[in-house]
This record gives C-alpha cells, sequence and structure tokens, in this order.
C-alpha cells in the first residue's frame, strides 16, 4: 500500500508528529499526553500514517519507564493498523522491535525472537539509505540484547556474538549522515553512546581483569563523551543509564570516590526524571562503594533503599509477566472460537500447557537449589577437619618481626614480589583463615596487610593468584564458609535470625549477607537452613522406626 497524505487535517497531523520530533527534554508525562493526543486525532480522520508515527514514539516512550504491559498492549493494535503496509519510513519495523524488546523482558524469548525477524524484514524494505541503515543498527543491537536476555549463563559462551552484533551495530549506525532528512543528528549520536554503552557493560560483566577494565573503560567513556557534549541533546533517561554504568566501571576499578560521583549524578538526574530500575542501580553502586570507603552509615543507608526498591521491581515484573502471559493464552482462544467445544479443549489444553509449565519450573528451579544443596553437604561431610592448630603458622601471623624488614622492603622497592615473599604471604594467609579474624567488621585490606607485615599491593596481588578472587570476594567467601559450618555442626544456630548470623560472621548487614551467601553458595541461607533442619526431622523418623 502506498502513503498518501489526502486531506489538510492529516497534513496538519504529519506536521506536528514532525515538529514533536524534533524536542527533547519534555516532561514525560506531558509528552504522553500529546502523543495520546495526536493519536486520537488520526485513530478520528482513520489516518494510519498518523497512527503509526504518534504510535511508534508512544511504544518507545513507554519501553524507557518499563511499561511492558502498556507496550505489548499498543503494540498489538499497531500491527494491525500496519497490516500489508509498505514501510516506507521505518515505523513499523520500529514497533517490532520495541515489542521485541518488552516481551524478552518479560523472558518471552521466542515471541521476542519472532517480533524482532519481523523487524529486520520490514527494516530492508525501506526506501531511504539512512532511515535503512539506522533500522538496521538498532534491529542488530536488540538482537545482541535478546541474546544477553535468554543466555542464562556464563557471558562467555556468547561473548564472540555479542561483540559481533554490537560493534555491526556501531558500524551501520556511523554511516548514517550528519546531514541526514530522516535521522536527526541527536538521534543517530543517542545511538551510537548507547551501543558504546553495551560494549562497556559486555566488558564489565566477566572477570574484572586489567584488560576487561581497559575495554570497558575506553567504550564507555566514548559513550559518555557524545553526552556530554554541547552538539547533541541526549534524552535524560539515557543520561541516568550511561551515569549509573561509569559509577558501575569505577566501583570494579576501586575508584570508589569517583564511583560515588557518577551515581550521585545519576541519582540528581532521576530525581528529576522518574525511573525506580535506574534509582536502584544507583543506590547499589552507592551502598557498594561507601562500603568499600569505611562509610558504614551510609553505606547502610543506601542498601536498605536498594533492598526494599528491588523487591518492589521483582515483584511488580512477576506479575506484569503473568497478565502478559495470560493476555496471550487469551489471545489464541479468541482466535479460535469456531465452536464451543473447541474453545474448551483450546482452553483446557492452554491451562494443562500453562500448569505444566508452572510445574516443571518450579520444579527445575527447587531441583536446582536441591541440587546445590545436597553439593554443599557432600563437601561438608568430605572436609577433613584439622584436629591440631599448627602453631609455626599462627606465629607466622602474629610474630611480625620473624620477618626481615630490611629484605622485604629491598624487594618493595624494587617493585618486584619475589617468589619466596609470595610464598611468606601465603603461608601467613592460610595461618589468618583458621584465626578467625577475618570475622572483625572494620577488616579492610590495609589492616591485614598490616598483620601481615606486608603491603596491599603484594597482598591483593597474592589473593588474586592463589585464591583467585579479590580482597572484598576472599573475605565474604571465609564468613560465608564459617556460618556454614556453624549451621552444619551446631544446631542451635539454626534458631537464630539471619540478622543474627549476618553479625556474627562480620557482615554489616544482613541484606549483604544474603546476597554474598547467595552468590558464593547458589541458594539463599533461608533454603540452606529450612532443608537442614527438614534433614534431621527426617533422620529422626527413620530412626524411631527401626526401633
Amino acid at each position: 500500500m502506498v502513503w498518501a497524505q489526502n486531506t489538510p487535517a492529516e497534513v496538519a497531523i504529519k506536521d506536528k508528529l514532525d515538529k514533536f520530533s524534533l524536542t527533547s527534554n519534555i516532561d514525560p508525562k506531558q509528552k504522553e499526553a500529546r502523543l495520546l493526543e495526536l493519536k486520537a486525532e488520526s485513530e478520528k480522520l482513520g489516518y494510519d500514517l498518523g497512527i503509526l508515527i504518534s504510535g511508534n514514539y508512544l511504544i518507545k516512550l513507554y519501553g524507557r519507564q518499563y511499561r511492558y504491559k502498556e507496550q505489548l498492549r499498543l503494540g498489538d493494535q499497531l500491527k494491525k493498523v500496519a497490516k500489508n503496509k509498505k514501510d516506507t519510513y521505518g515505523y513499523i519495523s520500529g514497533i517490532y522491535q520495541s515489542t521485541s524488546l518488552a516481551l524478552g523482558y518479560l523472558g518471552l524469548n521466542d515471541a521476542s525472537l519472532k517480533d524482532l525477524k519481523k523487524a529486520i524484514s520490514y527494516a530492508e524494505t525501506i526506501e531511504d539509505r539512512d532511515t535503512r541503515l539506522y533500522q538496521l543498527s538498532v534491529c542488530y543491537e536488540n538482537m545482541a540484547l535478546n541474546y544477553e536476555l535468554k543466555r542464562g549463563g556464563d557471558i562467555n559462551l556468547l561473548r564472540d556474538s555479542l561483540l559481533y552484533t554490537y560493534k555491526k551495530s556501531l558500524e551501520m549506525a556511523k554511516q548514517v549522515s550528519d546531514n541526514s532528512e530522516a535521522i536527526r543528528k541527536n538521534v543517530k549520536y543517542d545511538h551510537i553512546a548507547y551501543t558504546y554503552m553495551r560494549l562497556g557493560m559486555l566488558y564489565l560483566e566477566p572477570e574484572d581483569t586489567k584488560e576487561n577494565l581497559e575495554s570497558a573503560e575506553k567504550y564507555l567513556l566514548e559513550g559518555l563523551k557524545i553526552h556530554e557534549s554541547k552538539k547533541y541533546e541526549i534524552p535524560a533517561d539515557n543520561r541516568i543509564m550511561m551515569l549509573n554504568q561509569v559509577s558501575w566501571l569505577y566501583l570494579e576499578k576501586k575508584e570508589y570516590h569517583k564511583s560515588i560521583d557518577y551515581a550521585e549524578r545519576a541519582l540528581k538526574l532521576e530525581n528529576v526524571n522518574k525511573n525506580p530500575a535506574h534509582r536502584v542501580e544507583s543506590f547499589e553502586f552507592l551502598a557498594d562503594s561507601y562500603r568499600e570507603i569505611g562509610d558504614k552509615e551510609k553505606s547502610g543507608f543506601y542498601m536498605d533503599k536498594y533492598t526494599y526498591l528491588k523487591d518492589s521491581l521483582s515483584l511488580a515484573e512477576k506479575k506484569e509477566a503473568d497478565i502478559t502471559m495470560k493476555k496471550m493464552v487469551k489471545e489464541v482462544n479468541d482466535e479460535n472460537k469456531q465452536s464451543s467445544k473447541k474453545q474448551w479443549m483450546i482452553t483446557g489444553i492452554l491451562a494443562l500447557i500453562a500448569g505444566l509449565i508452572t510445574a516443571i519450573l518450579w520444579r527445575k528451579k527447587n531441583k536446582a537449589l536441591r541440587k546445590k544443596y545436597e553439593e554443599m553437604l557432600v563437601n561438608l561431610k568430605n572436609e577433613k577437619k584439622d584436629q591440631v592448630e599448627e602453631t609455626s603458622e599462627e606465629t607466622d601471623l602474629d610474630n611480625t618481626g620473624e620477618e626481615s624488614n630490611d629484605d622485604l622492603q629491598s624487594v618493595i622497592d624494587k617493585n618486584i614480589l619475589s617468589p619466596d615473599t609470595e610464598a611468606k604471604i601465603q603461608k601467613k594467609l592460610t595461618a589468618f583463615e583458621k584465626s578467625e579474624k577475618y570475622l572483625k567488621k572494620d577488616l579492610t585490606i590495609s589492616s591485614l596487610a598490616v598483620q601481615l607485615n606486608t603491603n596491599t599491593k603484594y597482598l591483593s596481588e597474592v589473593i588474586k593468584n592463589k585464591k583467585f578472587q579479590n580482597f572484598n570476594h576472599y573475605i565474604n567467601s571465609l564468613r560465608i564458609n564459617y556460618i556454614v559450618h556453624k549451621l552444619y555442626n551446631e544446631p542451635k544456630y539454626r534458631e537464630y535470625k539471619i540478622s543474627y548470623l549476618a553479625e556474627e560472621c562480620g557482615f554489616a548487614s544482613p541484606q549483604v549477607f544474603v546476597i554474598a551467601f547467595k552468590k558464593i553458595n547458589g541458594l539463599p541461607p533461608s533454603y540452606f537452613i529450612q532443608n537442614l533442619k527438614e534433614d534431621k526431622v527426617n533422620i529422626l523418623i527413620s530412626e524411631d522406626s527401626l526401633l
């Protein structure tokens, strides 16, 4: 179908939408209200192009606000309008891109990929070169996001595919002319900056090696440069996102004051442009950074805010996904209402499938948790407990005068960690692990270095090379291992509150303790405790039955 503008009213709507696209930094509520008005006017006139343009802007606005339910509802309406039409201007491709992302974020990956393929097929038919390149660039970026959302495992398994798709997206976007009439310069560079950000995040997710951090910094600062340039007007929402990722970068680089600065800038901007998904990220980075610099009060303050908001968002996302799934089931029913018998059959089958899927997912989750729990038990049962403390190792930790300070200083001066020094530090770490001094809340790498008569650089290097962790992860592992043994060996600990257990093993707050426990063991402490209690009951029942 060829588009036509036959009436002055339709031309007026198109002019308003064109002018609307050139404005930026409009209050999101005002923007939504104006777009809904223009969409309603277009519907009244039967002006399909106006419906698709206003709808395309609206669906992207909902996406930036994580309003997936409204995004998908609107997408369904717009797809019906777009049926059998040519995507001359790229709006139809944009609509399918948006619904693809919404479905992906809700965990409906097959439906997401289906819409993304439809978006690509529309984008390839766009006549204007710049519009075609831009829409295909966005499709490649969304393809990478689709990979990330569905991977559910080690990022290294998809590293090459993700790098290829993001770099392909970047390459296409850079080919769009700065003087394009169809794709404004602000839109082009906002997209380029976003792709730089995604590349930076890709390098931040795996182990924080020097090479990964350097690559992450390179891409993130390239994106930040675009955001801070006066040449471009970048939407506030995207600027908040960029500031948060730069905060994450400096948290990983252990430049905590920089991390705090960028997270606070993000929060300040978010305070004007409300978005709880960005706010929760800022809270997390601020809590971690303040903890690292020893400000327990501020760290606890932001961790409490993070935990509460994170739980609220998780609950909201779950409800959204449930509503969307029910809606998809209903649509299948509605399309197949040829007879009441067939309808009831379909309803029953879908209900059965939904029930089976729910049961399978529930079983799978619990099976995975149970497997983790049983692995923990096997490891605990197989561990050989040391009955006698090695006095020499304890002496290494406490008697710092035994080692020649002159020899150590000469090595420090040369800036070389000798094998002998490394072995001595490692031996002292072994004694430290047996001493339970890691339970002290105020323990820092500096204070531990003083205890071991070394410097923080060497200590950090030995922990990284020999323990395969950074200092924080190393200490957290020791603390969690301590409380796991207490729970396993001393039943009275299973009756204590999580807050007491966190305090007992040196954590600043219960929230941090739960996060660390789950990260290290793959299951929450409540699950571990409950199963220890139930297993104890089962053992007692078995013994009674034998009597």
